[in-house]
């Protein structure tokens, strides 16, 4: 009976997303029970309304990056400054890669549910950034004068709308020359020395 309701659950997310990709991030629950094959009212029993099973989705999307970032979805025992740069290489593929991007940068944007999830996502992201900070700061590769927290936000802050931007464009940047711009300012915003020239 569990895994019945956790199927029917999932089933009604997958049906939503692909609705609001369809619709240029509209939907009606009505469209995504047809679509999940399920009524309307027990797509209301698991999420409460069109905006908790938007909430729903978007929290979705932002579980792979939410192990790239703070799990061990990047191994741990690459050099500090190749791990981040894969960390950011791994978190602008996955956003490129996925379906919803455009909407989670643009119409969804807007939307308070979405921002609720977004702060949620992006203060965790912060913790365990400063925390990476300071390791590269005891590593000897960070000025001890940065501080973390400031240093952290603002290059954070500058990933995501720098990959808005691009997923966004009519003529989308590569991955590889996004990455290339972005690790070139974070490398001097720290002033770290180069590395190696990688794909």
């Amino acid at each position: 009976m569990v895994v019945k309701k956790i199927s029917t659950y999932q089933r009604l997310i997958t049906a939503a997303q692909r609705e609001l990709i369809a619709n240029n991030g509209h939907m009606e629950i009505s469209a995504v029970a047809k679509r999940a094959e399920v009524s309307a009212g027990l797509t209301y029993h698991h999420f409460g309304s069109k905006t908790g099973l938007v909430a729903a989705v978007v929290d979705q999307f932002y579980e792979p990056l939410r192990e790239i970032a703070l799990g061990d979805g990047i191994p741990v025992d690459l050099e500090w400054r190749e791990r981040e740069r894969t960390r950011t290489k791994a978190i602008i593929e996955y956003f490129y890669s996925h379906p919803l991007s455009p909407l989670i940068a643009g119409r969804l944007a807007r939307e308070p549910e979405v921002l609720d999830i977004e702060r949620a996502h992006m203060e965790a992201l912060l913790v365990e950034g400063a925390r990476n900070i300071a390791q590269g700061q005891k590593l000897g590769l960070i000025s001890p004068d940065l501080n973390p927290n400031i240093v952290v936000a603002m290059l954070m802050g500058g990933l995501r709308l720098a990959i808005d931007q691009a997923v966004l464009a009519e003529e989308r940047p590569s991955s590889s020359d996004l990455l290339a711009q972005v690790w070139r300012l974070t490398s001097h915003a720290l002033d770290l020395e180069p590395l190696s020239p990688v794909a």
